[in-house]
């Protein structure tokens, strides 16, 4: 009997499923600390690393080779107050005493009555606007040193840039403005920007060339020889300039070049080019100018 009971409970006990065991944990990531880098977002455009003193801060990217910084980072950084409106066709930023402005498609910016010349325009990602690295600088009074795959902050403070809705009439001799905004909207009306800055260029070469007059003014009424500009020559000159003209000629001003050291230029079109072609040597090629030195 007793043999019976204990085969009996031995049956009963092998019927029985084991208790389920826990399952083990998974194996969690191990937390570091977080990079500083924002997330980087679904678009065609390649990472910059953004160093500041030697310190790995952001990143910026590039397009078509130009780097592009977020303003955002810098007046982080330099503690400064900020704030950024934008859309897809606009933005604005405003930092103390220094408002900034751009179009979607518009090759330059406006910073407190100056200009900014931005062919590549300006670009939004991850929620964050960038500016070309050559803005940047001269908005912040910065140098920025890049390598490949990184840019480099320095180390020395930051100044903003200083302007005022009357600059160029402040910095410039009436008449030299005058007469650059109307040399550049008659001989180069119908050319992109990047055109008229080099017209305009051509006339501050010779400014600086002693074989040519020392002013502005002069160097677009020069008759020593003969005349230097046809629309001088057809009246042409005196026509109003328009907006554009006059942004040419602010980047003139604000150093801007497009047309290296030409000393000359001409519309094979509309002029004989032989002599320039045979007297001097070619630096680009504009719109419909070819530009020489």
């Amino acid at each position: 009997m007793k043999r019976a009971l204990a085969l009996l409970c031995c049956l009963l006990l092998a019927g029985c499923a084991a208790p389920e065991q826990p399952a083990a944990p998974a194996p969690t990531e191990e937390v570091g600390v977080p990079s500083p880098l924002p997330r980087a977002p679904e678009h065609p455009y390649e990472p910059l690393r953004v160093y500041f003193d030697g310190l790995l801060t952001d990143r910026g990217y590039l397009r078509n080779g130009l780097a592009y910084l977020a303003p955002e980072t810098l007046c982080r950084y330099y503690k400064l107050e900020s704030r950024c409106d934008f859309d897809a066709e606009s933005f604005t930023l405003s930092l103390p005493g220094l408002t900034v402005q751009g179009q979607r498609g518009q090759p330059w910016l406006s910073a407190e009555g100056r200009c900014l010349y931005a062919p590549e325009g300006w670009l939004e990602a991850d929620g964050r606007l960038y500016l070309p690295y050559d803005a940047i600088e001269r908005l912040f009074g910065l140098r920025i040193a890049l390598s490949e795959g990184r840019a480099d902050v320095g180390s020395t403070g930051c100044t903003l840039l200083k302007g005022g809705e009357d600059y160029y009439t402040r910095t410039t001799q009436a008449d030299d403005l005058f007469w650059l905004t109307h040399i550049i909207y008659s001989e180069a009306q119908h050319e992109p920007l990047e055109g008229q800055i080099a017209v305009g260029n051509v006339v501050l070469n010779r400014v600086r060339d002693e074989r040519f007059p020392a002013t502005i003014s002069a160097v677009v009424l020069d008759r020593e020889h003969t005349i230097q500009f046809t629309p001088v020559g057809t009246g042409e000159v005196t026509a109003e300039p328009d907006e554009q003209s006059r942004v040419a000629a602010f980047l003139c001003l604000e150093g801007y070049n497009t047309a290296g050291e030409s000393l000359f230029f001409v519309n094979p079109e509309r002029g004989d080019a032989s002599w320039f072609q045979s007297d001097l040597t070619e630096v680009c090629r504009i719109g419909n100018h070819v530009f020489y030195q």
